[in-house]
């Protein structure tokens, strides 16, 4: 771009800014139709691209001052974009960051965030009051424009990382071998390559792979099962700040509470201990006047209040602060999110491997599996900020028009709320092989040796091509309909608790599939550029 070039662009913003958020005091008697205003706006775009001095032009600042001009913006978070803004490959450079508490019996979990929202600038003349610079902002809904989020995790086994009893070596095959009572983990559940099965020699190995047995599963076939970690590895669970990931669980090396607990802390759980956590959510502006049921059963958290989606927007001032206060933006956010769990299988109980069978749930120990979504609302995000003008072209393209930083407003603050995700499985993590998510599949009969890796139920070389951050739209609600090998490794959902098998029916509508809890939301720091039009 010549110079001359970059000049006449810099001078467009310049120009929008400044000449669209002037106040000047118009006669009582000018007074305009719509139709009036709405080709004013038209020639004042016109005549601003064309010639940018007009800047200097009295007569284009009053016009622009008196036609209310809408100005179509992205709000885009930075730190997490392309070139020099993107986050560091450790994740701890995304500067967007909240604080999620979840109570006494979870603790706090840190969350990264990274995406986009629709917004307008919206400015208005004189008559309308208001300090010079003071505009309104709103947020919108939208099909394309949204925050992402770090995976959440929630629940944690310290034997994933450091093998439960120090002398099982391979503590993965724990749930197969046959006679072994001993409790494992997944230490050494990493890699591309095949895992030797049982090197302690509980089922008389070490060998090639899983042992395949016969029907009755009373002998050894001389056929063995191929294992081998792929996407389950348990180090591609890690920390880091980099949003829209199955497996980063925010920039907290730590992610989980620490210290003393009844009984004690065995060793300091790390992301990779994770074996309940959400995937990464993707946060979008929830309409305004939606209801959101939160008693009975049904998709959503469950034992809360009902509540009504309000706007989402607030004000700016341009130039400072909004008069009367210490900071120049106030917004208010309302979120609408689709939670879905993943699971990992750690220390499973035995089963052998039968010819012909329908494979085993002990075949997927140190696995992930995923749930269904449960639908969830954040409403009433109260934020607080500073609004810098800063034309320039960011080096993903756009043109950006200001800066803003924005955090949670003192008061209230944490944002409450009641959350919840599912924990009713719908598939593994894996991608399908052999229409295993509608057809059963049984356990080839093969020549003695290593079974090739096509006669699996799954590929695991890479998570189901079904599911693309941050969406599992496939797995529907929670509690929906299983794959065919979900439902063959024996689980077919969960049922609702009824009074007959001895629950209180009077205090849940729940068959388990739901947990809910009550959560605090804190935004520690978000850092956005204001981009102009649809970005």
């Amino acid at each position: 771009m010549s110079s001359r070039h970059t000049r006449s662009l810099f001078g467009v913003l310049l120009v929008m800014v400044f000449a669209l958020s002037a106040v000047v005091v118009a006669p009582a008697s000018a007074k305009l139709s719509k139709h009036q205003k709405a080709h004013i706006r038209k020639q004042l775009k016109r005549a601003i691209k064309k010639n940018p001095k007009l800047i200097r032009s009295k007569h284009f600042i009053k016009k622009a001052s008196l036609v209310d001009f809408t100005l179509p913006v992205t709000i885009k978070l930075r730190g997490t974009g392309a070139g020099v803004d993107a986050v560091s490959a450790a994740g701890g450079a995304n500067p967007n960051k909240a604080t999620l508490d979840l109570g006494a019996s979870l603790g706090q979990r840190t969350v990264n965030l990274g995406g986009s929202l629709a917004a307008e600038i919206q400015f208005h003349d004189s008559y309308d009051g208001g300090a010079l610079g003071n505009v309104d902002l709103a947020l919108m809904p939208s099909t394309t424009k949204h925050l992402t989020s770090t995976s959440i995790p929630l629940l944690w086994n310290t034997d994933v990382s450091n093998g439960g009893v120090a002398s099982i070596a391979t503590a993965w095959d724990t749930g197969l071998a046959t006679g072994n009572a001993s409790s494992g983990g997944c230490s050494n559940f990493v890699g591309t390559a095949n895992l030797p099965f049982d090197a302690n020699s509980f089922s008389g190995g070490p060998f090639a792979g899983v042992p395949e047995y016969n029907l009755a599963g009373t002998t050894p076939t001389g056929a063995f099962v191929p294992v081998a970690p792929n996407a389950d590895d348990i180090t591609l669970v890690k920390p880091s700040g980099i949003p829209n990931n199955i497996y980063n669980t925010g920039a907290n090396p730590t992610p989980f509470p620490s210290g003393t607990a009844p009984g004690g802390f065995p060793a300091v759980p790390s992301a990779q201990d994770s074996v309940l956590r959400t995937g990464p959510l993707k946060l979008d502006v929830a309409a305004a006047g939606t209801p959101v049921t939160q008693t009975g059963a049904g998709d959503h958290p469950q034992g809360s209040e009902n509540i009504l989606i309000g706007n989402s927007g607030g004000h700016a001032n341009l130039f400072g602060n909004i008069p009367g206060k210490s900071y120049g933006v106030d917004v208010t956010v309302s979120l609408a999110t689709k939670i879905n769990s993943i699971l990992r299988a750690v220390d499973v109980d035995g089963q052998r491997v039968r010819q012909g069978a329908k494979w085993p749930s002990a075949l997927f120990d140190c696995r992930q599996a995923f749930t269904g979504s449960v639908q969830n609302y954040i409403p009433d995000v109260r934020l607080k900020g500073d609004l810098k003008i800063s034309p320039a072209v960011t080096p993903s393209g756009d043109l950006r028009i200001a800066k803003v930083s924005l955090s949670s407003l003192a008061e209230p603050v944490p944002t409450h709320f009641a959350v919840s995700a599912c924990l009713s499985l719908y598939s593994v993590l894996a991608a399908q092989q052999n229409s295993t998510d509608t057809t059963t599949y049984n356990v080839p009969a093969d020549s003695p040796g290593v079974i090739t890796t096509t006669n699996l139920p799954a590929d695991t070389t890479s998570y189901r091509t079904g599911i693309t951050n941050p969406d599992f739209s496939a797995a529907g609600t929670c509690n929906s309909a299983q794959t065919q090998l979900t439902k063959d490794a024996g689980f077919t959902g969960l049922s609702l608790a009824t009074s007959a098998n001895g629950y209180d029916s009077f205090a849940t509508s729940s068959g388990g599939e739901k947990v809910s809890v009550a959560a605090d939301l804190t935004v520690n720091t978000v850092v956005a550029d204001v981009i102009i039009g649809d970005r």
